[in-house]
């Protein structure tokens, strides 16, 4: 780089300079007015003209030599120069004209000054990167009047400053937010002050605060909300469950607040200590206060910190509770300045005592389609800047450089800071693994979590290098009581309320005494190892916690026998809700049983492997709720094995026990009505036949219904209704007929909405006289699914006969109703049928635009039949446009997608198919259609959902 002369630069040409300047190296220049806050306070209505004379002034000594002012920070500016020694020059004839101007009642404003030389990303008008955040740390650690430059500016300009200029080197200064220590110098003009106190460095603070080796990765919330609490209590508590990054957090809070503390930060380590009359002898080491012969060192400390303003921390001191919180008091009695701030996984509870509860760090959220999958849902820009993945990254690029987050890895990344509870211990350990294994693997492995994370720094205690150890610290710290409720809490999955936990943790008959667990609960929240939702009163554990709980649980082995009465009680519950699911407190029931989804499946779970029969009549009576839901894999895979279990017990045995052959029969018959409804209809009709021959063989009439049922609706899916729907007739007029005997009327809306349905396009009257049936029996039983399902059908007929404005109006009913459920598939059905009626009516436009809203939801959901269908609906609206390649493409990629799924059209839509092929053959060439329609076989589904949203 070539060196000018100080004035040298050529005033105009700063944003042509600026624009060169992207990518190579610049020299910043960073103003701060000193106590400005303090200023503005006690000269609220001068400082405005103050601050236009310092903006003046700094603009002419920048721009003056050729500088660029990037922006202005409120109380000082941010510059930049192509020259460092012009730089220096700018600075130092800005701080001349600051002492020089008059200032009226605010008396001069106090400028410092910091200088530094790197590359910069421009983006929209700013400049970004690790050399701004240097010059801003090392601007910090001045003082008004002051100008200093890093040791890069230093090496610069130190050949061709003039005489009058000098470099006086302050020394290397710990900057906060930086790894690398700064040398740092001061740039002496002969007419300016030469003499400041030290720098505000953390390396001269008063303090013993360890060096920290990684960077903090997120808790900004956190920090202020400290900091806030420390300037309103004299004693806070930092209180969180192991792991959480309490100590990490305190020492960066401490560090950042330490100008604040004459006397000092400083930290006094109680881990290792085992008894609590050592506290005090700790602490002196810490402070550094004198050891006097034959005066007890806590006298000793209550004396030096009588007279002082310093911040204490005390760290680790869950297991010296009790003593921690009578030496803290009696500290906090003595010395009126003095401020604590200790670590704990509970409380002091010492009056006056401020608790900051520290959660995990922020995690990537777990939505999920009926596929369970998650990299499709994940939100990949939200889920790279969580707290948690954000660690995760660091952490694993810090022990293997080539690691970088991308869209292949992060879904992966996401789901391991989910599973581990966004605790940073075990995101560290996790990303420690990263040079052996992929972040696949890890997120695989993580069912072994206590053997999979270990190998922590060799430097760290040892209860730090392994997750199992950090759990280990606070369960040796509990009673044998406290431990037992504990590892039996275990059993629950997704949280639990008091009551359910009474029955099923307690050794009497009768359950835990109501009060007992209360207090038990209390003492492992106020020990982070349970969390409570003070809003819903439901208690939960950190999953890591959990996982370590119920390795206890088994290694004690109660594991059997609390499984036994979780069963006993979730079976119970799943039971009673039976009835009421299909009446009026149907969306009761539903929030209910949403609460409970985890402890459900676990029960079921559980139930498959121990008690076969008791797990299928408990899926049987869940199954009305899950048609309302879109299941995980998990519980999908349940149903299944209850299913193949009833089957298989069954099977060729014609003396079975008829209360077991109904039992299967119902199960068969309600997992074919929601198998059938949601793209699984060939399943479901296999099951739906099984029903029929169980349900005759035992003659049971709840069997049978649940079998005619099933049947009916996998019939009509499966387009095994016969081309005039006969078929799914005859069985929705038997099971309507059976139904009202059995005074079902949830099951007659069903029926007759089916069979009105079905005949909508052969016999108009009969069908709606059925449709009318329908939807008084769903009104009588008050079920708002049953209500849902026959104003949805409603819609379709209304729809199907031109009447536009009143199908629009029956689906309205329709979504309302599955919208209280928060059932998100019909929610989508009866949208999708809503477009299919405003394309029946010629609002093509209308109904386009719903298509392009509805697909993406199927797709969503996985429901490939659905997707086809919507396909062929769009190349319908193409046919009336005469975009007559583009629907034969369509529908040639339907053609695919129902193939493959095995997704039979029903009976209904063929002659709307039928018919636009056959307008497509006539409107096209026989080649032309021929080559439409194979590019539209050939295309992958993401394909023709793109091709129809450009449509």
């Amino acid at each position: 780089m070539d060196f000018v002369a100080p004035g040298t630069g050529t005033p105009g040409t700063a944003g042509v300079a600026a624009a060169r300047l992207v990518g190579v190296m610049s020299t910043f220049l960073f103003t701060d007015i000193e106590g400005s806050t303090r200023l503005w306070e006690a000269h609220a209505g001068d400082m405005g003209t103050a601050l236009a004379q310092h903006d003046r002034l700094l603009r002419d000594a920048i721009e003056g030599r050729g500088g660029t002012v990037i922006k202005t920070t409120g109380d000082g500016m941010l510059a930049l120069f192509a020259d460092p020694l012009v730089a220096v020059d700018a600075a130092l004839a800005g701080q001349r004209a600051m002492r020089a101007a008059s200032w009226g009642p605010t008396g001069p404003l106090k400028i410092r000054m910091a200088l530094h030389s790197g590359v910069a990303e421009a983006r929209d008008g700013d400049y970004f990167g690790p050399a701004l955040n240097r010059v801003a740390r090392i601007l910090a650690i001045a003082h008004g009047g002051q100008v200093v430059c890093s040791a890069v500016v230093a090496v610069l300009v130190g050949d061709v400053l003039p005489p009058s200029v000098q470099l006086v080197d302050l020394g290397s200064h710990r900057l906060r937010d930086i790894d690398r220590p700064e040398q740092v110098f001061q740039v002496l003009g002969e007419d300016l002050p030469r003499d400041f106190p030290p720098l505000r460095s953390l390396s001269t603070r008063r303090s013993n605060l360890p060096v920290q080796l990684t960077s903090f990765v997120g808790r900004e919330h956190e920090l202020v909300e400290l900091a806030a609490l420390l300037d309103r209590h004299r004693l806070v508590t930092l209180a969180g469950t192991g792991g959480t990054g309490k100590t990490r957090l305190m020492l960066e809070a401490a560090g950042r607040l330490g100008d604040r503390f004459p006397d000092g930060v400083w930290l006094a380590e109680l881990a290792s200590l085992g008894d609590p009359a050592q506290i005090p002898s700790e602490v002196a080491r810490a402070l550094g206060a004198p050891e006097v012969p034959g005066v007890p060192a806590a006298a000793t400390v209550t004396a030096f910190v009588a007279d002082k303003e310093l911040l204490l921390l005390l760290d680790n001191a869950e297991h010296l509770v009790d003593g921690t919180a009578r030496f803290a008091e009696r500290l906090l009695g003595s010395a009126p300045r003095l401020r604590i701030l200790t670590t704990s996984r509970e409380a002091l509870a010492v009056a006056g005592e401020a608790v900051l509860h520290l959660q995990s760090l922020s995690c990537p959220s777990a939505a999920r389609g009926r596929t369970g999958s998650v990299a499709d849902d994940l939100d990949l820009v939200d889920a790279a800047s969580t707290e948690a993945v954000r660690l995760f990254a660091e952490r694993a690029s810090s022990v293997d450089p080539a690691f970088a987050l991308n869209a292949s890895n992060l879904p992966a990344v996401a789901e391991i800071c989910r599973r581990l509870d966004g605790i940073p211990l075990a995101i560290e350990l996790a990303a420690a693994r990263v040079p052996a294994m992929s972040p696949d693997d890890i997120a695989t492995r993580l069912g072994d979590r206590f053997r999979l994370l270990t190998g922590g720094r060799r430097t760290a205690v040892p209860r730090q290098q392994t997750l199992h150890a950090l759990i280990d610290w606070s369960w040796d710290l509990l009673t044998d009581e406290d431990r037992r409720l504990l590892r039996r809490l275990s059993v629950f999955t997704g949280g639990w309320t008091a009551p359910f936990a009474a029955r099923i943790v307690g050794d009497g008959p009768d359950g835990m005494d109501s009060l007992d667990l209360v207090d038990g609960l209390t003492r492992l929240i106020d020990r982070s190892l349970v969390l409570v939702d003070r809003d819903t009163m439901r208690y939960r554990m950190l999953e890591t916690i959990r996982q370590y709980a119920r390795e206890k649980l088994v290694a004690a082995g109660e594991a059997p026998s609390i499984a036994d009465r979780h069963l006993a009680v979730f079976a119970a519950l799943a039971i009673e809700s039976e009835v009421p699911l299909r009446g009026p407190g149907m969306v009761d029931w539903v929030d209910r049983l949403d609460a409970e989804l985890d402890n459900l499946g676990g029960a079921l779970e559980w139930g498959l492997e121990a008690d076969p029969w008791t797990a299928v009549r408990m899926a049987t009576a869940l199954l009305l709720y899950w048609g309302v839901r879109v299941m995980s894999e998990d519980n999908d895979a349940r149903i299944v094995a209850a299913v193949d279990f009833a089957r298989a017990s069954l099977r060729d045995r014609p003396d079975a026990d008829p209360a077991q052959q109904a039992l299967a029969a119902r199960l068969q018959g309600q997992a074919a009505r929601v198998w059938g409804m949601s793209g699984r209809e060939n399943v479901a009709y296999d099951w739906a036949v099984d029903a029929m021959r169980l349900a005759e063989s035992c003659g049971d009439p709840e069997a049978r219904l649940a079998a005619l049922t099933g049947l009916g609706i996998a019939t009509v899916f499966t387009g095994r209704s016969g081309r005039d729907g006969s078929e799914a007739r005859r069985l929705f007029g038997e099971a309507n007929e059976l139904a009202e005997t059995l005074g079902q009327e949830w099951v007659v809306a069903l029926s007759s909405s089916f069979a009105g349905a079905s005949l909508t396009s052969f016999e108009p009257a009969a069908a709606a006289a059925l449709l009318d049936r329908g939807l008084a029996a769903a009104r009588r039983s008050g079920s708002p699914y049953a209500i849902g399902a026959a104003s949805m059908a409603q819609g379709r007929a209304l729809g199907r006969a031109g009447e536009t404005d009143a199908a629009a109006a029956a689906f309205a009913v329709a979504i309302q109703r599955f919208m209280e459920l928060g059932d998100e598939r019909f929610v989508l059905a009866s949208r999708s049928d809503l477009a299919h009626a405003l394309r029946r009516g010629n609002r093509l436009d209308d109904a386009l635009a719903m298509y392009r809203e509805t697909i993406p939801g199927w797709v969503h959901l996985g429901h490939r039949g659905a997707i086809a269908n919507q396909l062929e609906n769009v190349a319908y609206v193409l046919v009336a446009r005469n975009a007559h390649d583009t629907a034969v493409r369509l529908l040639g990629a339907a053609d695919t997608i129902r193939e493959v799924a095995g997704a039979r059209m029903a009976f209904d839509e063929e002659p709307e198919h039928a018919a636009a092929l056959e307008a497509l053959g006539a409107a096209l060439p026989p080649t032309a259609f021929a080559d439409a329609w194979a590019a539209g076989r050939a295309m992958t589904q993401a394909e023709a959902v793109a091709l129809a949203a450009g449509s």
